[in-house]
């Protein structure tokens, strides 16, 4: 079967997660994602870790039987290519008419693992996995509570994340109490729909340059509980008078081939 050739510009890895055991790889080939399975005993670690090593030792990704592959070596050393015709998760609740192709969407920046900064239609994006408020979450009248919602993302088809809009300005400090309180409160205050956020560190607390308040990262948001809301609200202002840089995104610049 043949390889890769190194200098194929349309071959990337969107993504990788390896253990001791196997690696898992999200490859795109031109405008088709492949998802392969890779036993840790087919390379070494140092290509099963370094796409640019990885990319040369596949099979061709055009001329496998499934997008969804299993690689693993035989008892005489050659390399055995197994197809999975297991459907791949996919997220079935849905709340916005928008469907945004993810291979359309340029990757600038890597905020955090499967969280990306992008741009769509001229405006800075950010795109990852679903934990953001649905849209009758947000509050009908006043300010929005988080960043505004684009559309659901899909790859092969399948639904797989969302993107939201990049908010612009500063993280909150102790001098924005009030604001981040209010903010908390009137997510605590959705009735049925209301969230307690989990993570009130301040860099979940963006100030805007008009001192428009909003929140990010709902990862570990979860439905109203009282006496959550209130540790939630007890803690803020320690929250807000961190300095070590706890809970602060380290940011990498993708660099597409």
């Amino acid at each position: 079967m043949s390889t890769i050739t190194p200098d194929t510009a349309s071959i990337e890895v969107l993504s990788q997660e390896i253990d001791d055991e196997i690696g898992m790889y999200r490859i795109r080939s031109g405008q088709h994602v492949y998802y392969l399975t890779i036993s840790t005993d087919v390379f070494d670690m140092d290509t099963m870790c370094r796409p640019y090593l990885l990319l040369p030792r596949l099979p061709s990704l055009p001329e496998m039987p499934s997008r969804k592959i299993e690689l693993a070596r035989n008892e005489d050393g050659s390399l055995a290519v197994t197809p999975c015709h297991d459907p791949l998760q996919e997220i079935t609740f849905t709340w916005h008419e928008k469907r945004i192709d993810v291979l359309s969407l340029p990757q600038i920046k890597r905020l955090r693992r499967g969280v990306f900064e992008t741009l769509y239609e001229g405006r800075p994006a950010r795109h990852g996995a679903y934990c953001v408020l649905t849209e009758s979450q947000q509050p009908s009248d006043g300010p929005l509570i988080a960043p505004e919602f684009l559309g659901h993302l899909t790859e092969n088809g399948r639904l797989m994340g969302f993107l939201m809009e990049k908010l612009e300005g500063r993280f909150a400090c102790l001098d924005d109490l009030p604001q981040c309180t209010a903010l908390l409160k009137r997510l605590h205050g959705l009735g049925e729909l209301g969230l307690v956020h989990g993570d009130v560190n301040r860099y979940n607390f963006v100030v805007g340059d008009d001192g428009c308040v909003r929140l990010v990262d709902f990862e570990h948001a979860q439905d109203y509980d009282k006496k959550l809301a209130q540790e939630e609200l007890d803690s803020l202002s320690a929250e807000l008078a961190e300095e070590t840089g706890r809970g602060s995104t380290i940011t990498t610049v993708v660099t597409q081939s």
